[in-house]
């Protein structure tokens, strides 16, 4: 089974898990105890998943003027049409899994550049990010913000893929970089000739 066959499955069971309502009324027979039987490391991802994707979901801070008020987050006057279109269907497409996503920066001027280069969060020093010319932008957890596992951090970067790929954007998923891991980060995989200026 694909990783997004996967996914798609946790996704499934998640929402039938929320729109369960049990009724207290109708007696049930006991249930026998039955011992499980071993579970392969597929059937154990499989689990792992669904409990990843359940861990970031927040339906009810989805429906929040916190996660509405994140909407406005990020500069995108002027950024590249890609980057602003790409940025907010995946906000929209994690919004229905219940994931609170945002666009926390697509701009980030040459002064924020250097204090994210001299802070270590970037490895690149003014001029040499994609963000210093809208070609970029940071999709973060609303509730979590940057704090989510690698796995959680999968998820969304499986999505992010997975909608880049059907609407043709070339993109780069800063989840996937070596030196300076980046899983919030997205960029035009070919920035440097998309630079876009601001007046």
């Amino acid at each position: 089974m694909s990783m997004a066959d996967k996914i798609r499955e946790a996704v499934a069971r998640l929402n039938a898990r929320q729109s369960y309502r049990p009724d207290h009324r109708i007696r049930r027979a006991p249930e026998r105890v039955i011992t499980p039987p071993v579970t392969s490391n597929e059937d154990q991802e499989d689990g792992s998943l669904r409990q990843s994707l359940a861990a970031i979901a927040d339906r009810q801070f989805c429906l929040g003027v916190k996660y509405s008020e994140q909407q406005m987050r990020a500069d995108r006057d002027g950024a590249h049409p890609d980057i602003i279109e790409f940025g907010r269907l995946l906000v929209k497409r994690m919004r229905r899994l219940d994931v609170p996503m945002f666009e926390s920066t697509m701009w980030r001027t040459m002064d924020d550049q250097q204090s994210a280069y001299v802070l270590g969060h970037s490895n690149a020093k003014p001029g040499q990010s994609a963000h210093n010319y809208g070609c970029a932008v940071d999709v973060i957890h609303g509730v979590k913000g940057w704090n989510l596992s690698r796995q959680e951090w999968s998820i969304i970067g499986h999505v992010g893929k997975e909608l880049a790929a059907q609407r043709g954007f070339k993109l780069t998923w800063g989840g996937d970089w070596q030196r300076l891991w980046d899983p919030a980060h997205w960029e035009l995989t070919e920035w440097r000739s998309n630079k876009m200026v601001r007046a």
